[in-house]
């Protein structure tokens, strides 16, 4: 089972679910509320967890800026929203290798980006 962090946009009934199957589920509006993504991304590193979120702007620090990723980013591309799809699209995604990826989900198919190599002591965070 997976050490996951929801965003805040993710509605709690897609974590709930993920509680149920044994994940280990922490919530960004349980943690530090409004947070800004550059927090979140530190937070899911600081905690070794994958981030679940509707927000697609976390590619862009980890791959345009160098940021450290965390384990994996798990992007669900659905609009509108809806907990229950949501839940179920971060399910199957899981069942796959996520790890040092970002991972791009719609209802239809998944996409993994592999993290940029990191060079040792580069100090970016």
């Amino acid at each position: 089972m997976a050490a996951l962090l929801l965003d805040e946009n993710l509605p709690r009934s897609a974590g709930r679910v993920r509680v149920a199957e044994g994940h280990d589920v922490v919530f960004v509006a349980d943690h530090t509320p409004a947070a800004d993504d550059r927090r979140v991304l530190a937070l899911a590193r600081e905690q070794a967890r994958v981030l679940v979120t509707f927000d697609a702007d976390f590619g862009e620090p980890v791959f345009q800026n160098g940021e450290a990723p965390p384990p994996a980013i798990v992007y669900l591309r659905l609009h509108p929203i809806d907990g229950t799809a949501a839940g179920t699209m971060a399910a199957v995604a899981l069942r796959d290798a996520v790890q040092g990826c970002l991972v791009v989900c719609t209802r239809d198919a998944r996409r993994r980006r592999a993290f940029p190599p990191r060079e040792a002591g580069d100090g970016r965070t």
